[in-house]
């Protein structure tokens, strides 16, 4: 693998304004490209505007279940939920699609995906640079997003440039998703995020997540985009006036497969267990509380 650029887009998309969405990505997308970029991220909900946003203002929450003309409110939301996924996937995903072929460029980016039936996923969609879609990758931990189908499984896409893998906002506080992706193979994970941003719990979590997998990690947000080095230190990320991040990683410094450190922590980490005493003290300890 050679040293590549990567980039995040960061803006924020209107809920419910695909078009207007539309012309802002391709704007930062095209800045990225232009800036050298040649995998680029968007944040979560690019195209829709993330609106599970809107389920507080409609009664929709999970604490909203069983009451009054809850599944009236739901219904409609859904109609226009599913409209919208439909103007999606015959107009705007292909125009993102065909200028990721323009500028010969991989994209990962975040929007809604109607499949089966009524099924809408929160996808992010991974497209290569002849324009083809070659993977996506569906938000697991979204319970709260009650309109959404939830996904199944963890995956890392396979570029030229280093084995990839994706999360989307809530799934990045769950160690083992990211794990997963590391155990995988993924040199590089990408979070597509709407949910928190900046200091405090986002960034202990997005920090954490690349130096306990020692890899690196994007995450895209409207607010920012953050880039960390598999020893989980930032290493670039926009300003409150700029909108895309690009800077050169080299995928061979990346540890990868769930591990931290160095190679040769790596290999100890595979191959030795934890000391038999770590596990007598667990069950000493076990003992002593049901004994008080």
């Amino acid at each position: 693998m050679k040293p590549f650029a990567i980039a995040g887009v960061s803006f924020w998309p209107e809920m419910w304004k695909p078009k207007k969405n539309l012309d802002e990505l391709l704007k930062h997308i095209r800045q990225a490209a232009g800036m050298g970029a040649q995998v680029i991220a968007s944040c979560e909900g690019a195209l829709d505007g993330y609106i599970t946003r809107d389920l507080a203002t409609h009664k929709l929450r999970l604490q909203d279940r069983g009451t009054k003309g809850y599944a009236k409110r739901l219904e409609k939301f859904r109609t226009r939920q599913l409209a919208l996924a439909d103007q999606l996937k015959a107009r705007y995903i292909p125009t993102v699609q065909a200028e990721a072929a323009k500028l010969g460029v991989h994209l990962f980016v975040n929007t809604l995906d109607r499949r089966r039936g009524k099924s809408v996923y929160n996808t992010t969609f991974v497209i290569d640079p002849t324009g083809k879609i070659v993977g996506k990758y569906d938000k697991i931990h979204a319970a709260f997003e009650v309109v959404n189908t939830l996904g199944k499984g963890h995956y890392v896409f396979d570029t030229p440039h280093a084995p990839i893998g994706v999360l989307i906002c809530a799934d990045r506080q769950y160690p083992e998703t990211a794990r997963s992706t590391a155990l995988a193979g993924a040199q590089v994970l990408i979070i597509n995020s709407y949910g928190m941003s900046g200091e405090g719990a986002n960034e202990r979590f997005i920090r954490q997540r690349a130096y306990e997998n020692g890899m690196f990690v994007l995450f895209c947000h409207p607010g920012e985009s953050v880039l960390i080095s598999p020893e989980g230190r930032i290493i670039a990320a926009t300003c409150g006036w700029e909108n895309v991040v690009v800077r050169t990683i080299d995928p061979n410094q990346a540890v990868g497969r769930g591990c931290f450190g160095d190679a040769r922590m790596t290999a100890t980490y595979l191959t030795s267990p934890d000391h038999p005493g770590y596990a007598q003290r667990a069950r000493d300890r076990s003992k002593r509380n049901r004994s008080k």
